[in-house]
């Protein structure tokens, strides 16, 4: 069967799998996210193990299935940057900035100290820690999104802070590989192939790898943030102006599709950060965007019809518990360690800048998945040979196991009400009161204005 067949086939049988699933499971309050990584883990190698089965094995579409699947996580954090809630998001800085610092400290200094008392060395154990620090911003969102808590106050510090801490957890990263003397044979990006070019000309950057590493990273993160936040703030509306005078069917998605595509390749390549950061960045300018009833919808049709299921089973499919043989005890350890630091840290960081116990709690259990950064550093950890492949199974189970149990934590978080949230209600009702005009009619109006 030719490898274009394959993946539909493949695309046939999970996509209406995790639809399906969730409809059954949504009537017992799971949310569909739970049930699409499920249906990951099924076909996964745990169990059927369905892309090295004889119809999908050694072609190649099992790897383009993977690679939509990453396409829907950026079309996701998109979709959870159009639905932030700017002026929350702006309010809730420095919450979100010192939440996502203990965010960071806890998981990094508990993680690398368990996994040494359980016998592993310390270079492979702070590879350890630091693979636990970065939330999954992406699942957070998702579980935001199926619980309508996306214009929360919560939601704007756990987005916020899950994109700080994806920030900091390359500069762990970039600790790591400087101590630790890893070597990437082919770097991508501008900090990178600066940081090799100063190593072999530059005799001091040679003896203090880590000072110029740090540097030049944190000078690449700031210069990307500015460019991109300035950028699409001048240009996003002119540049749908433009989209619209092409003659063809839904240009303006496509062309905004374009865009989300090139912010994520932007994000790597100059800002040395992950894709879905840059992606979230775009949309989170397009929420102010006058013209963006022009391509919302289309986008969500889009997302949650295809790409963003298909990266939920993706993280299923990802996952083998085979391979941890007899290590349950490091396993649940560090899945211990994993929940407990950011549910602590993060939790206890929103409650003394005042956020009460309730919404502290909510926001402490939005910040407990782990996803892209920390298989980047568990994948580099394992190429330098610093981890072995018993240590590699146990935190891709964390990476799976924190982001099965987050939505359910969340969900349950968000049964546990507070005196705020009676005011935040009253006070949204009293706006709808005072506003005949919803949100989308007024942009409409403005869209046929600029027709």
């Amino acid at each position: 069967m030719p490898a274009d067949l394959q993946l539909a086939l493949l695309i046939a049988i999970l996509l209406p799998a995790g639809k399906i699933l969730a409809s059954i499971t949504k009537r017992f309050g799971i949310p569909a996210i739970l049930s699409e990584l499920l249906v990951g883990v099924a076909a996964g190698p745990g169990l059927l193990n369905i892309l090295h089965r004889p119809l999908f094995s050694g072609t190649a579409a099992g790897d383009a299935f993977l690679l939509l699947a990453q396409i829907g996580g950026l079309v996701l954090m998109f979709i959870a940057g159009l639905e932030t809630d700017i002026e929350r998001m702006r309010e809730a800085g420095p919450t979100a900035f010192f939440v996502a610092l203990l965010g960071v400290i806890w998981p990094f200094l508990l993680g690398a100290g368990v996994a040494h008392l359980l016998g592993i060395g310390w270079n492979a154990a702070w590879f350890l820690g630091g693979a636990l620090t970065a939330t999954s911003v992406s699942i957070s969102a998702r579980t935001l999104m199926d619980a309508g808590r996306m214009t929360s106050p919560e939601a704007s510090v756990i987005l916020g802070a899950a994109v700080i801490d994806d920030v900091m957890g390359l500069f762990v990263l970039a600790f790591l590989a400087a101590a630790c003397s890893a070597k990437n044979a082919n770097p991508f990006g501008v900090a990178p192939q600066l940081t090799l070019w100063f190593q072999q000309n530059i005799p001091w950057a040679g003896q203090h790898p880590l000072v110029i590493q740090m540097g030049l990273i944190a000078l690449c993160v700031s210069v990307y943030f500015l460019i991109g936040y300035g950028a699409a703030k001048k240009w996003i509306d002119p540049l749908i102006r433009i989209f619209r005078k092409v003659d063809a069917n839904e240009a303006v998605t496509s062309c905004v599709l374009a865009l989300v595509m090139l912010y994520a390749v932007s994000a790597e390549w100059l800002g040395s950060i992950a894709g879905i950061t840059g992606a979230y960045l775009l949309g989170y300018v397009c929420a102010e965007a006058r013209l963006k009833s022009l391509f919302e919808r289309t986008f969500a049709a889009i997302g949650h019809g295809l790409l963003i299921p298909l990266f939920f089973v993706s993280i299923g499919l990802s996952s083998n518990f085979r391979a941890l043989g007899g290590h349950w005890l490091l396993l649940a350890a560090i899945f211990a360690v994993a929940v407990i630091s950011k549910l602590l840290g993060c939790g206890m960081a929103a409650l003394v800048m005042g956020m009460g116990t309730v919404r502290s709690f909510r926001v402490g259990c939005g910040m407990i998945s782990r996803g892209e950064v920390g298989l980047i550093v568990t994948a580099m950890g394992a190429s330098t040979g610093i981890f072995n492949e018993t240590e590699v199974a146990v935190m891709v189970a964390v990476v799976l196991l924190t982001t099965l149990i987050t939505p359910l934590l969340m969900r349950g978080a968000f049964t546990i009400h507070c005196a705020p949230d009676f005011e935040d209600a009253m006070s949204s009702e009293a706006v709808e009161a005072t506003e005949p005009v919803d949100a989308s009619e007024y942009s409409m109006t403005e869209v046929r204005a600029e027709a």
